[in-house]
C-alpha cells in the first residue's frame, strides 16, 4: 500500500482538516503548487529528499491530472514513474480539482494503492461530521439546536459555519442559541442574495454596484464568497444529476432539498453556462477563498473574479 492520496473538495476547511488528519500533525511538509511550478520540479524535490530516512510528507495542491477533459499525458507518465518507486517514507497528498474514477490516469495511480478522498459533494451528515471534529479538537460545545441553526445560516456552507462557530466561540465556548441569534452569521440578508443572483445572471452594473454597498456595510467578505460559492456548487451538482438521468424529485432528494422548487431555480440558472465554465468558476472561487485568507484585498480580488466572468 502506497501513501499517495487524491483529495478533490471546494471547501478549504475539507481540505485542510483532511490533510491534518492524515499527516497527523507531522510538521516535516512540504507544499507546492502546480500553478506556481511543475511537476517536473516536485518530483525532483521528492527524489531529493526521498535520500533522508525521514518520514516526508509532500502536499501538492491545483492538481489536475485526475479529472477533467484533459490527458497531459507526458506529466501523467513522469508521475506514474515516480509513484511506482515511491518510498515507503514518504507521502504524496495530490490536491485535485476534481477526481474522475473512470479516467486512465486515475485508474493507473489507483493501481499504485492510491486512496481517493472525494468530497466535491458534502452531505449534512458529512458536514456535521467535520464540524463535530473542529468542536472536539478546538474544545467547544455547542446546543443541537444551536448547530441546526449554524447550518441554516451559513446555507450548509462548512467553510463559513466553522468561522460562525470560531466567532461566537470567542464570547463563550459553550455555543447556545441565543448566542447565534445575537452573534452569529446570516446569510439570509437580500442584498448578499441580491449580489449572487446579479452575478449569476452576469449583470454585472448591478452586481459591482451592490459589492460596493455590501462592503461598505461592514458585510464579512467570506460571507460574500459563501454565496457565491454555494450558488455555483449548488447549479453544479444539479446539472451533474440530472445529466445522470435523475429526475427533478430524485435530484431534491439526493441534494436535501425540501421541494423541486430550487432544482427548477438552479436549472433554469445553468442554462448560461457551460459544465466546463461551472467547473472552472468552482475552482476560481476555490482559489479566491485561499487568497483572502492570505491577507489579498478583498475589494479587489472579488471585483477580479467578476471580470473574468
Amino acid at each position: 500500500m502506497k501513501n499517495i492520496y487524491l483529495l478533490s473538495s471546494p471547501s478549504y476547511t475539507v481540505v485542510t482538516s483532511e490533510i491534518k488528519r492524515i499527516t497527523e500533525d507531522n510538521s516535516n511538509i512540504t507544499y507546492e503548487s502546480l500553478n506556481s511550478t511543475t511537476i517536473y520540479d516536485c518530483i525532483d524535490d521528492a527524489s531529493y529528499f526521498g535520500l533522508f530516512d525521514e518520514k516526508r510528507i509532500i502536499v501538492i495542491r491545483d492538481v489536475k491530472y485526475f479529472g477533467g477533459k484533459f490527458n497531459y499525458e507526458e506529466e501523467v507518465e513522469a508521475l506514474i514513474n515516480f509513484l511506482s518507486s515511491l518510498d515507503d517514507s514518504m507521502t504524496i497528498i495530490f490536491v485535485c480539482d476534481s477526481i474522475t474514477k473512470t479516467k486512465d490516469s486515475t485508474k493507473r495511480v489507483l493501481a499504485l494503492g492510491a486512496e481517493i478522498l472525494d468530497y466535491q459533494e458534502l452531505t449534512e451528515e458529512k458536514i456535521k461530521d467535520i464540524i463535530n471534529g473542529y468542536l472536539e479538537t478546538n474544545k467547544i460545545t455547542i446546543e443541537k439546536n444551536a448547530l441546526e441553526l449554524v447550518l441554516k445560516n451559513s446555507l450548509n456552507n462548512v467553510d463559513i459555519a466553522i468561522k460562525d462557530i470560531e466567532k461566537v466561540a470567542n464570547i463563550d465556548n459553550h455555543i447556545t442559541t441565543d448566542l447565534i441569534n445575537e452573534f452569529g452569521i446570516k446569510l439570509e440578508n437580500v442584498d448578499t442574495f441580491e449580489f449572487s443572483n446579479a452575478v449569476i445572471a452576469k449583470k454585472f452594473d448591478i452586481a459591482f454596484s451592490l459589492l460596493d454597498k455590501l462592503l461598505a456595510s461592514g458585510v464579512d467578505e467570506f460571507q460574500i464568497l459563501g454565496v457565491l460559492s454555494s450558488s455555483y456548487v449548488n447549479m453544479y451538482m444539479v446539472r451533474d444529476a440530472i445529466n445522470h438521468g435523475l429526475t427533478d424529485e430524485e435530484v431534491a432528494k439526493k441534494l436535501g432539498y425540501s421541494g423541486t422548487g430550487r432544482v427548477y431555480v438552479m436549472k433554469k440558472n445553468s442554462k448560461i453556462y457551460t459544465t466546463e465554465d461551472l467547473e472552472k468558476i468552482i475552482i476560481d472561487l476555490s482559489d479566491l477563498d485561499i487568497k483572502l485568507k492570505s491577507g489579498y484585498n478583498a475589494n479587489y480580488k472579488l471585483k477580479e473574479f467578476l471580470l473574468k466572468l
